[in-house]
């Protein structure tokens, strides 16, 4: 990337376009996209754990990010998990509420992306053809992964089954529609958020209006890519996948992994000030 992005200095005077005010009002979008995010993981952990709180929660997850950061793919569920595991949850319980809040955010994504490419159209003429497959594989990974998170438990039950007792252990995890639902609002609020993030940032780069709605379409988009991590912080993937998938949006490389490298650096900003204001809530709620 920085190789890439030297080589193209018309492209990065573009930076300057993002003004003191765009960057302090996507800051504060991503600080209440935290707040959803965390508030979607907390509903299932709370059908197993009553007493965990908000900002508890919130600043496990700070911890697990960090972590994660530097170990991929489980270094941020290890962190979770051991100290969920104090609180009484087992791995069983741990890894349903997990899945579930995955499933249905990717579910929210989906039609996030279906939603606006469906506007796109409307507006500016049939998107590319590429766009329509990228939003159609989207659509169909998602409604794949709630129907088996949906029929797998029911799977489990069978007598073929009960000989792994880890498996057949999933046969008593439920989800209530009402739960399901309410995890999904939460999760299509995010991601609305982050849509208008994605695209404020992609219309202050590029000056151009209508790439409000492309850059948000972009988020949606490439949504799946930011639920595991590959290297550590995806950084790389993340931007390189966005900057292709920009371009078939007709943006340019360098404006595409611009937009990401910023999309990340203010959600890292509302990240870290949920955590700082987390902290404050906590120490004055221990006060005597």
């Amino acid at each position: 990337m920085a190789v890439h992005l030297s080589r193209t200095h018309e492209e990065l005077a573009y930076v300057q376009r993002l003004s003191v005010q765009v960057l302090a009002v996507t800051c504060l979008l991503q600080f209440v996209s935290q707040l959803f995010l965390n508030a979607s993981m907390l509903l299932p952990l709370q059908t197993k754990v009553p007493q965990l709180g908000f900002w508890e929660l919130y600043l496990v997850r700070t911890g697990g990010f960090l972590v994660g950061s530097l170990m991929p793919v489980a270094g941020g569920l290890a962190v979770r998990l051991a100290y969920l595991r104090n609180r009484g949850l087992t791995y069983l319980d741990f890894t349903w509420a997990t899945v579930l809040s995955n499933v249905l955010a990717l579910a929210a994504a989906a039609v996030v992306a279906v939603l606006a490419t469906g506007v796109l159209w409307i507006m500016a003429g049939r998107p590319p053809a590429a766009v329509l497959g990228v939003s159609a594989g989207v659509l169909a990974i998602s409604v794949a992964a709630l129907a088996v998170f949906e029929y797998l438990p029911g799977l489990t039950c069978r007598p073929r089954f009960q000989r792994w007792r880890w498996l057949s252990g999933m046969s008593s995890l439920r989800t209530s529609r009402a739960m399901a639902m309410h995890v999904f609002a939460l999760c299509l609020m995010r991601h609305l958020l982050n849509f208008v993030t994605f695209g404020w940032l992609s219309q202050s780069l590029s000056g151009v209006w209508a790439d409000f709605l492309a850059g948000g379409l972009l988020y949606a988009l490439t949504s799946p890519v930011r639920m595991v991590n590959i290297t550590p912080g995806n950084l790389g993937i993340t931007e390189w996948v966005v900057a292709v998938v920009g371009r078939v949006l007709a943006f340019d490389l360098a404006t595409g992994l611009i937009v990401a490298l910023a999309f990340r650096g203010v959600s890292l900003v509302g990240q870290a000030l949920g955590a700082v204001f987390g902290s404050a809530w906590l120490a004055v709620r221990k006060r005597p």
